[in-house]
């Protein structure tokens, strides 16, 4: 099977085709936004990470934002700041260009202020979103595609209905020779075992328990207890009674294939088929990760409730142009009337009401995902006015 993308010169295959304008510190958001709301197929990479990190949140800093450059939906890149940020512009643009794409490194220091940094973004942009126009879509196999996942609003429906069907999906990828990521760490807690079974070798097992061990002790040592927040009040709603059930429900958005290793956050895999990221059940922290990481299309799963009734979550990538988000609603919930239904890209709703089976939908969801793939919008990146900063994934103070 194929999809329709476009190729890179580093070998990977884009299924969009931004120029991305990265702010390299939450100072630099104005000129990003600025610049990529002024030029018609830019697009701006705006989020939180200040100055007053430590190093290893600054080198997961470095990691995420260069990644996200280095996405094979960013056809070039252009990164801007102040100058003085941790990471600076330059050694951002440094990273992304291993990449063998167009991308230029803009500061305020060293130049005139800001009116002149911004003028030469509009130009280098302008430039930039000219030459990637004229790329043209070719097809590729499966084995090009990289998929993410996340849950959310998850209830007693989510492991039979969307998330079962999206460990199908996973399967069918992976069979095809694709890539498949999945994260949250609290996620795993109370069901580590189950999946360390399905780990290639001892290493990879060891380094999967390893990381849920250190997150776990990381909970500890803030003295609170992680039952007292997973499962969440909403999932408590949704009939989710321990975290043990909700990491088994989760579990089910995995698949069935092996586990071919453990990354942490924004690590890139290396090979194909199965892997796990650190990271937290935190939506704006976990694109930003996935990203990082190669993910060309975010899946979203919802469970139902009110939380689906909502038209713009964090969960769709909102503040991550480049990584478009299909959503799977799991449970027919109430209120939904037919303009919700607008707003979600595949109901599974009909596995609970007797209508599909997981395999059915999953058809339909995977000829979705390839749609996808090869220039179908998602209802998400319809919705184009939606915006929030990206939240970067940290676990150290701020000074």
């Amino acid at each position: 099977m194929e999809f329709l993308g476009f190729e890179r010169p580093d070998g990977s295959v884009g299924i969009r085709n931004h120029v991305a304008v990265i702010s390299s510190g939450r100072c630099g958001n104005e000129l990003a936004a600025t610049i990529a709301d002024s030029v018609q197929g830019a697009v701006p990479i705006l989020h939180t990470h200040p100055c007053v990190r430590l190093k290893e949140d600054n080198e997961r800093a470095l990691r995420i934002l260069a990644g996200i450059g280095s996405n094979p939906n960013v056809a070039a890149a252009i990164v801007i700041g102040v100058g003085c940020e941790n990471p600076p512009p330059t050694q951002i643009a440094e990273e992304i260009a291993k990449s063998k794409k167009p991308v230029e490194a803009l500061a305020i220091m060293g130049s005139n202020g800001f009116q002149e940094v911004l003028d030469r973004g509009l130009v280098t942009a302008r430039r930039m979103v000219s030459q990637t126009s004229q790329m043209q879509r070719k097809p590729f196999a499966l084995s090009h595609l990289t998929l993410g996942v996340k849950c959310g609003a998850s209830n007693a429906t989510s492991g039979i209905s969307g998330n079962a069907v999206t460990g199908q999906v996973f399967d069918r990828l992976i069979a095809e020779g694709g890539t498949a990521i999945f994260s949250e760490t609290t996620e795993v807690i109370g069901a580590t075992h189950l999946l360390a079974k399905r780990a290639i070798n001892k290493e990879v097992a060891r380094r999967l328990e390893q990381m849920v061990e250190r997150m776990e002790a990381r909970i500890k040592a803030t003295g609170e207890d992680i039952r007292g927040s997973q499962p969440t009040r909403g999932n408590i709603a949704g009939g989710l009674t321990t975290i043990e059930e909700k990491s088994l429900g989760a579990f089910a958005k995995t698949g069935t294939s092996p586990l071919q290793g453990v990354l942490e956050h924004a690590e890139k895999p290396q090979g194909k088929g199965l892997f796990f990221m650190d990271g937290t059940a935190m939506t704006g922290e976990l694109i930003g990760g996935e990203a990082a990481a190669g993910v060309q299309l975010h899946i979203y799963n919802l469970g139902g409730g009110l939380t689906s009734s909502f038209r713009c979550l964090p969960g769709w990538a909102g503040g991550l142009p480049i990584l478009p988000a299909i959503v799977i609603v799991s449970n027919p919930s109430k209120p939904r009337d037919s303009q919700e239904k607008e707003c979600y890209d595949i109901y599974a709703d009909t596995i609970i009401e007797g209508k599909e089976s997981i395999d059915q939908v999953a058809d339909r969801f995977f000829q979705e995902i390839i749609a996808a793939a090869s220039g179908k919008l998602t209802k998400q990146e319809m919705r184009s006015s939606y915006r929030e900063l990206l939240v970067l994934y940290t676990t150290g103070p701020i000074l």
